[in-house]
């Protein structure tokens, strides 16, 4: 018989929380798992106290949102906090002195520096010292689309400089925002006022820069993303940056300018981004756009550009879901964990 892994799934009823539950249902899983058998998975979908009412699906099972407060880690192998959670400190502590393994892509987990985040295939001596510890900070959804590609380039020509603009969906913001971009869509298409809500600005029909987050203990985006880059590929980086939330619903847009310490020769880079099975580069006929991301689990790349005499720079555009990239590098991480405990 096969062994029953439990795992429990925080904000289970937010966004990333739904898109990670999906994600384990599907079969890809099996593949990681070194010619064991496909894991029995029994799923425990916690929320906050407060917002107990309301149910998710998994494998044509309807469970029922469990509180945080009255989760049972004793029986719990995996405890795992989605991409852009807040992080629950106490929760965290509850499951780690009960012996389960975390995997934790809270706000802030992969940018404090606590610990180096981590990746499958990306940073193998840092996934051994977290097997090690049961604890893996995981980088945030957009951090886990750059990473891939800026690691792979920085291998071959060595970074300098990284100057990004992330344009990110009101998803991030989560239901709220999806929300609040329809009714506000709806309300402008029909002539009536629209009001900010909870928002700095209206999100319809309009691009909002992220306002820095101030002093204490808030770290914003662009900050999260800075330091997560920085303590994956290294601090001696200069890494600029400006996040943008978009009037769309799903899916990141990256515009990426690097400088590299090595001239580039542009040639090669179609051939080089395409030796990683996650990254599509599209051929000069088209250019990638949200509608290429939604729903897939490749990173789209295009416009590849040069500008410098000296070949020391290169410029590309990307789109990808963010959402379904970040719940599979999670899903990755428990295939890592099940051979771990099958050994």
């Amino acid at each position: 018989m096969n062994r029953i892994y439990n795992i429990a799934i925080y904000a289970a009823d937010t966004l990333a929380g739904e898109t990670l539950v999906r994600q384990l249902e599907e079969p890809f899983l099996n593949g990681m798992l070194n010619g064991m058998p496909p894991p029995v998975i029994s799923l425990y979908p916690l929320v906050e106290s407060g917002q107990v009412s309301g149910a998710v699906e998994f494998h044509g099972e309807t469970l029922e949102f469990i509180p945080a407060d009255e989760a049972d880690f004793s029986v719990t192998d995996i405890l795992v906090m989605p991409a852009g959670c807040d992080r629950n400190a106490e929760l965290i502590s509850r499951a780690v002195e009960s012996g389960c393994a975390i995997i934790d892509a809270s706000k802030g987990a992969a940018s404090r520096g606590y610990t180096v985040p981590v990746m499958v295939n990306l940073n193998k001596h840092f996934i051994e010292e977290a097997m090690d510890n049961r604890y893996f900070a995981v980088p945030g959804s957009a951090v886990a689309c750059l990473l891939p590609l800026l690691q792979r380039l920085h291998q071959r020509f060595t970074l300098s400089g990284i100057n990004l603009v992330v344009m990110q969906p009101v998803a991030a913001l989560g239901q709220k925002g999806v929300d609040a971009l329809r009714k506000q869509t709806i309300e402008l298409l029909n002539g009536k006022p629209v009001e900010h809500g909870d928002f700095s600005a209206r999100l319809a029909y309009n691009l909002i820069p992220e306002v820095d987050a101030g002093e204490g203990d808030v770290i914003g985006h662009e900050a999260n993303i800075r330091n997560e880059l920085l303590l994956a590929l290294g601090e001696e980086l200069d890494i600029r940056l400006t996040a943008i939330t978009a009037p769309v619903f799903f899916g990141d847009s990256f515009v990426i300018d690097l400088d590299t310490v090595q001239p580039v020769d542009i040639q090669e880079i179609p051939s080089l981004l395409s030796e990683l099975t996650e990254i599509s580069v599209a051929d000069g006929s088209g250019l990638p756009t949200l509608e290429d991301a939604a729903g897939s689990d490749q990173l789209h790349i295009g416009k590849i550009r040069q500008q410098s005499v000296y070949q020391t720079d290169l410029s590309f555009w990307m789109v990808a879901d963010s959402f379904r990239r970040g719940s599979i590098h999670t899903v990755e991480l428990i295939g890592l964990l099940i051979n771990d405990f099958a050994e």
